[in-house]
């Protein structure tokens, strides 16, 4: 039995990092190890059989009041490293101090506020998110600092692996590395020829459509439809890559309907049941068709209520995984998700934008931890760390090679923490040409994920 001691203050908060690490990280049943509060103590103390490891805590003590910490000041100004074991690890909250006393080992890094900083994301509340439902990534301190690309949290658990095998525990991991190829599908119809017909006449009286991702011009169309002569045929690339290199797929589906902001295809429509029946008779159990809730729903629980209702009719089943359109959420909207928590709702939200790389610092799913109601959450986060649209942005700033090479360096990491690397695939380009360059991206990717 392990004994971790710690300040009376911030309980729930102190309790998630302590989970986090020993139990989802270093996989301790919680009936190993326990937990006291102490209101004079100014350090964790973790006692074990062969003596005790001494963390520095740097941080919840200063904030004894609930919630006291969320304030933007409190976000790390600079980024500095434990230097331990051979290695540099980054210090979010403490400093570059490692001590052996007798059998005492004293760290200077804070590991569970670190954990707790990069695990609930709480900076990004404070920079827009809790009223926007996202935020500026530059702000972000992983970002600032250029160490996004870092698993931080993970050498948080590697440094507390090390330490406890020094007094004689027996730490052998059961986890395996893995990857997901997932899709938000945002579009898929493939135009029939009335609608082209229907858009050379419109083009012919009002010019060509300004987003032309969205409304191709009549001569685009019928490119595309030669190309894929029905809405399946992207669906049936993607599978047949996934089935080969037998990986876990999911397909996230909107349920707009007409007139609602980016209704790029109808639930209702007999198309979209006919793509959902034929994904479902594939009978592939490492296929799971899961919810994409619009952006229409953020800060509208009507609009998350109908949008529900029809992915349930839609997939006849209550979807146990999910992504926010757009990526905009926050804790209401995570609330929201909660109420599908059967309990094991999975979701992936915790992804870039801009770059590749680990958000939350980590590659394994976790609970969620909702902030401001100071609670873990019935909810599993799975992390992605691969955007196809990065790929595709960069393309103008960035060589093939460099792309790749970013792209590699997160493989590699998640790899060398036997985590689950998530790559996300967009199912909405109608462009022929990009759809059939970056279906070779997507190739290369996960060859070299799942194959090396």
């Amino acid at each position: 039995m392990i004994t971790i001691f710690c300040h009376n203050d911030n309980r729930p908060e102190r309790t998630y990092a302590i989970d986090a690490l020993l139990h989802t990280l270093l996989e301790f049943s919680k009936d190993n190890y326990k937990i006291v509060f102490d209101d004079n103590l100014d350090s964790y103390v973790i006692e074990v059989e062969k003596g005790r490891i001494m963390v520095e805590d740097h941080f919840f003590r200063y904030f004894p009041a609930p919630l006291s910490y969320l304030d933007k000041q409190n976000v790390p100004n600079g980024l500095h490293f434990l230097h331990a074991y051979d290695k540099e690890i980054p210090i979010i909250y403490g400093i570059d101090k490692m001590e052996q006393n007798g059998t005492t080992t004293t760290i200077g890094v804070d590991i569970f506020a670190s954990t707790f900083f990069m695990l609930t994301r709480w900076e990004e509340f404070l920079f827009g998110r809790e009223e926007k439902g996202d935020c500026d990534e530059a702000l972000l301190f992983m970002v600032k600092h250029n160490a996004y690309t870092r698993p931080i949290v993970h050498e948080y658990e590697d440094l507390m692996r090390k330490i406890l095998q020094s007094y004689g525990l027996n730490l052998k991991s059961e986890r395996k590395y893995n990857a997901v190829l997932s899709h938000d599908v945002d579009g898929f119809l493939t135009p029939s020829w009335t609608n082209i017909a229907k858009s050379f006449v419109w083009q012919a009286i009002h010019g060509v459509p300004k987003n032309k991702v969205l409304n191709l011009t009549w001569k685009e169309k019928i490119k595309y439809k030669l190309a894929f002569s029905n809405a399946f045929v992207q669906f049936d690339m993607f599978m047949a890559l996934a089935e080969k290199l037998n990986i876990k797929e999911w397909f996230y589906l909107k349920v707009c309907e007409k007139g609602e902001k980016e209704a790029t295809y109808r639930f209702s429509d007999k198309i979209t049941e006919d793509v959902v029946e034929r994904l479902k008779k594939r009978n592939n159990p490492n296929l799971v068709l899961g919810f994409h809730p619009s952006q229409n729903v953020f800060g509208k629980e009507r609009q998350w209520t109908k949008e529900v209702s029809r992915i349930k009719e839609l997939l006849h089943e209550t979807p146990s995984i999910g992504r926010n359109h757009h990526l905009l959420y926050n804790n209401q909207m995570l609330r929201l998700w909660e109420t599908l928590s059967n309990p094991s709702l999975h979701i992936s939200n915790c992804v870039f934008h801009k770059r590749q790389g680990f958000r939350s610092g980590i590659c394994v799913p976790y609970p969620l931890f909702d902030v401001y109601q100071r609670r873990e959450m019935m909810l599993m986060e799975h992390p992605c760390q691969i955007m196809d649209t990065v790929i595709r942005y960069d393309e103008i700033i960035k060589s093939e090679e460099q792309r790749w090479l970013d792209v590699k360096t997160v493989i590699d990491n998640a790899k060398q923490y036997q985590g689950e690397l998530v790559v996300t695939w967009h199912i909405y380009i109608r462009n022929k040409d990009l759809i059939n360059t970056y279906y070779k991206w997507c190739e290369r990717v996960m060859n070299y994920a799942v194959k090396g």
